[in-house]
């Protein structure tokens, strides 16, 4: 299996290979969608989206313009994806609710639903709540794309997690999944013995 390809923007993007041509995993900020699409020789077959923050989700909408692609998302980031509730403001004094919200909204045809379980071209959807309640990894022979459920060797600060609690306990999840190798938004992926490490940091 060809691993994930990643795409070094505000967080890191992945290209997933196929057989014929590839999909791809989160969108970067909007205003790096245009250096996206100038990367992209050739439409995705899907975006899929970990979850609704800017820097993840914020080109999303410049990709579905451009390419007509389904958007796969956890239903729980939908009303975020399409505009119907703000996102939470990011720490920033004065203007961190601006900011969060920066991202033009999807229409709802645009999106389709990713849940627990659903294959994606042999990538089966997990579930991974925490940072936010509706985050989901992709997993496929011991790799997991994890979104922001790790950051770095440990946690997202407990101040952008959505439930700090349960984005704990989703540490423990990744090693019940089996993994070897995890692939996050930020930072170079990380091996097992290394969320081992964090677990037992943390106590789960």
């Amino acid at each position: 299996m060809n691993g994930p390809e990643v795409l070094r923007f505000a967080a890191n993007l992945y290209r997933i290979p196929l057989e014929e041509g590839y999909f791809l995993v989160d969108a970067g900020l909007p205003w790096e969608a245009r250096r996206l699409l100038s990367l992209l020789q050739e439409p995705p077959k899907l975006l899929f989206l970990t979850h609704h923050h800017l820097d993840h989700a914020g080109g999303a909408r410049a990709l579905w313009e451009r390419y007509g692609v389904p958007v796969f998302a956890h239903p729980q980031e939908w009303p975020y994806l399409t505009g119907e509730k703000p996102r939470p403001p990011l720490p920033i004094p004065l203007l961190g609710r601006r900011l969060a919200n920066l991202a033009p909204p999807l229409p709802k045809e645009a999106l389709v639903p990713a849940e627990e379980g659903m294959e994606l071209f042999g990538w089966r959807v997990v579930h991974l709540p925490g940072h936010t309640l509706g985050q989901v990894g992709l997993l496929r022979e011991g790799v997991l794309v994890a979104g922001d459920a790790l950051r770095g060797r440990g946690l997202p600060p407990h101040f952008i997690n959505e439930d700090h609690a349960l984005a704990q306990k989703t540490v423990r999840k990744i090693l019940d999944l089996g993994v070897e190798r995890i692939h996050i938004g930020h930072g170079r992926p990380l091996s097992r013995d290394e969320v081992e490490a964090l677990a037992r940091r943390l106590g789960v």
